[in-house]
């Protein structure tokens, strides 16, 4: 494909496509970027990020170790549930990464996971210094498992297949000790429970996972990797299960972190968030 022979001569011959649509990617920094113009990933979410949640921040509160929300759920005695997440974008504030989610977790486009998890992986290695290919050799990706039903809904786990391409990308190794025990109603669909309610307790040990689960015991650091996260009720549960497990620190990845109102959105884009609009049929890329 174009888009593996990125730098080579080739490439100005037969310039990389954009992995999303299938128009000529966009160039940008000395290098071909994987999507267009249209659909460039960002390079990070915007404004300012809550160290823990990565949630939206006022500038005021620049440099403050955690987030109102986050102060206020350890002063009740809870908590966001892991030592901190690290996503791509703001899925509200950023709406171009929108289009790359939902192609990827329900338009069956797998082979998004490589572009998706090379542009998050670049944001780890800003964030944690010494995620240099493997560096921190007692970390491990742990993928939050998929019901078996809608698996078969989907066609893949995209949770997982995103954790293998993050572990190409950061030489961390991805075990998979955890399993789905009971099914979920979609997050935020109507009709369902509050979020936390609806997750509690459905996330459990897999069965046969012994070596998985001895990984996760003797890992320096656990990170649960996800697409979206929007109050943190799913990692919570994994989190529980992993200590449960012998996790010593657990923390997050996650394509997107869908923020309260009040984020800043991109300028130019403010009618697209406000209606929802989103593109779909993107073509399958061979």
């Amino acid at each position: 494909m174009a888009q593996g022979r990125r730098g080579s001569a080739w490439d100005w011959v037969y310039p990389p496509l954009c992995w999303l649509c299938g128009s000529d990617a966009a160039w940008e920094g000395g290098r071909w970027a994987s999507g267009c113009d249209e659909h460039m990933l960002p390079d990070g979410p915007v404004g300012q990020r809550c160290p823990v949640c990565a949630g939206w921040m006022p500038d005021m509160l620049a440099g403050a170790s955690r987030c109102a929300a986050c102060r206020r759920a350890t002063e009740h005695g809870a908590s966001f549930g892991v030592e901190r997440l690290i996503v791509l974008a703001d899925y509200r504030a950023q709406p171009e990464v929108r289009d790359w989610v939902l192609a990827f977790k329900h338009g069956g486009r797998k082979e998004l996971a490589r572009p998706l998890a090379s542009a998050l992986a670049a944001v780890v290695r800003r964030t944690v210094r010494s995620a240099d290919g493997g560096a921190r050799g007692g970390d491990v990706l742990v993928p939050v498992p998929l019901h078996l039903w809608r698996r078969i809904e989907r066609g893949f786990d995209q949770s997982r297949a995103l954790a293998g391409a993050l572990s190409g990308e950061l030489g961390w190794p991805t075990t998979a000790p955890l399993a789905r025990v009971r099914a979920t109603v979609v997050q935020g669909a109507a009709g369902a429970r509050s979020r936390d309610a609806n997750v509690r307790g459905a996330f459990g040990p897999r069965r046969w996972s012994f070596l998985a689960q001895r990984a996760v015991a003797r890992s320096e650091c656990a990170w649960i990797v996800d697409d979206v996260v929007t109050s943190g009720a799913t990692l919570r549960e994994c989190a529980r299960a992993l200590r449960r497990m012998g996790a010593r620190r657990v923390a997050a990845l996650a394509i997107a972190r869908a923020s309260e109102r009040g984020a800043p959105v991109e300028s130019g884009r403010e009618s697209e968030v406000a209606s929802g609009a989103v593109e779909s049929g993107y073509p399958v890329r061979e």
